[in-house]
């Protein structure tokens, strides 16, 4: 018996310091790279997407419709590091904002991009508790105020007008908020669940939307996508985010069609899993 305690005592120190070398092996592979990376998680029939700029800040834009978001967080993040540098709403539609909450509860977030529209919809009035509960600045969507990292990762901010703020409507995928996330030469377009309405008047707006990657908008609607925002985007990638067999037959196959005749490649959540891309 004093054996076996002794041989206890010896091993516990060991299997800690064993531990701590596997985290840190895996947190190695989280390192800032130089890169920025994507990661559109496999949340079903919502959206969620990491970025992790150049130095490795880390930006979530949206949360899913319910917590499996926060696996996918997990998987890119240091175990060590409870913090997400900035939170993008795009819309408080439950397939975008289901994990959010949470989020706010396991993260020190720094701040939070947001359209600033008003809906009575529970997940977003609770959302918005924590977020003046924990006094997180709110930063309000605006075209002519761009988010620049000091790393050279640019959010560059395009949709919705900033007089959409503190307004009512019930077509809150027309306000969602639609980012370019530049670096160096390549850009990835995140267009929430905008409609062709909205990208109409993108166009008109005179926004650049060229990009590298096309996160395309409401999860392949035949509502989006239309053909001229694609002239005007020249994506080479089209990433879906969807969900397997979901009741709206999203994506619509006039889309998928649309994608397929101007060349671009598409990636698709239900079908690849998670999709994680890298610019250099």
């Amino acid at each position: 018996m004093p054996t076996l305690q002794l041989l206890r005592i010896w091993f516990a120190p060991f299997l800690c310091v064993a531990c701590a070398a596997v985290l840190l092996v895996r947190d190695s592979e989280r390192m800032a790279d130089g890169t920025l990376r994507a990661h559109f998680l496999d949340v079903g029939q919502g959206d969620a997407t990491l970025l992790l700029s150049p130095s490795g800040k880390q930006i979530l834009i949206d949360g899913g419709p319910d917590h499996s978001a926060l696996e996918g967080i997990g998987r890119h993040m240091s175990f060590f590091d409870r913090t997400i540098d900035l939170l993008v709403l795009t819309h408080p539609d439950l397939d975008h904002i289901g994990a959010l909450s949470e989020v706010l509860k396991r993260y020190r977030v720094g701040g939070v991009l947001m359209s600033g529209i008003q809906t009575d919809k529970l997940q977003y009035r609770k959302f918005l508790t924590l977020l003046s509960a924990q006094g997180i600045p709110v930063i309000l969507a605006d075209p002519q105020k761009d988010l620049a990292f000091s790393d050279g990762l640019i959010l560059d901010v395009v949709w919705p007008p900033r007089d959409v703020h503190g307004s009512q409507t019930p077509d809150t995928n027309n306000t969602s908020v639609v980012l370019r996330a530049l670096f160096h030469s390549g850009a990835i377009l995140l267009t929430g669940d905008i409609e062709e309405l909205s990208e109409r008047a993108i166009l008109r707006s005179g926004a650049d939307v060229r990009s590298s990657v096309l996160k395309t908008a409401h999860h392949g609607s035949k509502t989006s996508t239309s053909t001229g925002f694609l002239l005007a985007a020249e994506p080479s990638i089209a990433v879906i985010s969807v969900g397997d067999g979901n009741r709206f037959g999203h994506p619509h196959r006039s889309v998928l069609d649309r994608l397929s005749a101007h060349g671009i490649a598409i990636l698709r959540t239900d079908q690849e899993g998670e999709i994680s891309l890298v610019l250099r």
